[in-house]
């Protein structure tokens, strides 16, 4: 079960002109874009992937930084830690959808794939990939697809429960291409809820 952080379903869209909002721009360290909008009750910083500028859904939301350590926080997504971090159980199963529906179409596991046996593949967090020939932690492996004559079965993504949004090596990292397919998703999320 996820330790986890909840909005109440009344406050289904945060206000980024109310309570403000920065980002923090992609680096070496962290290649996204991480917004962090300021609620002031209870005082916490929701963090998202999100560009709005208006407003942004519950299920874009990734969780929220705890109000202990609110102020000495960067939101580099590498520095980030799970004591720091409270999950919002709606913005998983997003990312789920996401990965089930392109993970076969994307380069760096299809390269994987060319070299992997037929059966089931490991789909690995960028945040933390293990060594050649390695087997990820639990924590940092995202799921599983099908692999059948060096290519990925269309939506055989199956997710490891396992697996936490932040661990002691930062906020989750998918690959590029999927992680714009998240963006992508999570923005037509946000123009249909407005």
């Amino acid at each position: 079960m996820r330790s986890v952080g909840i909005l109440p379903r009344a406050a289904m869209h945060l206000q980024r002109r109310a309570f403000g909002a920065s980002s923090q721009q992609p680096t070496d360290k962290y290649p996204y874009l991480i917004s962090r909008i300021s609620q002031p009750s209870p005082k916490r910083y929701a963090l998202t992937f999100s560009k709005q500028t208006d407003s942004v859904p519950s299920r874009a939301i990734i969780g929220w930084l705890k109000p202990t350590n609110i102020d000495a926080l960067a939101i580099d997504g590498q520095q980030l830690q799970p004591q720091d971090f409270a999950e919002n159980t709606d913005f998983w199963p997003q990312v789920v959808k996401v990965l089930s529906k392109h993970a076969h179409e994307d380069p760096e596991l299809q390269s994987q794939a060319a070299f992997f046996k037929n059966g089931w593949m490991n789909v690995v967090d960028n945040r933390n990939p293990p060594p050649p020939g390695r087997t990820g932690d639990a924590e940092d492996i995202l799921g599983s697809v099908f692999v059948e004559n060096k290519t990925i079965a269309p939506e055989s993504f199956q997710a490891n429960l396992a697996h936490r949004p932040v661990t002691r090596h930062g906020l989750f990292q998918l690959p590029r291409h999927l992680h714009k397919r998240l963006v992508d998703y999570l923005s037509l999320a946000e123009s249909a809820s407005l």
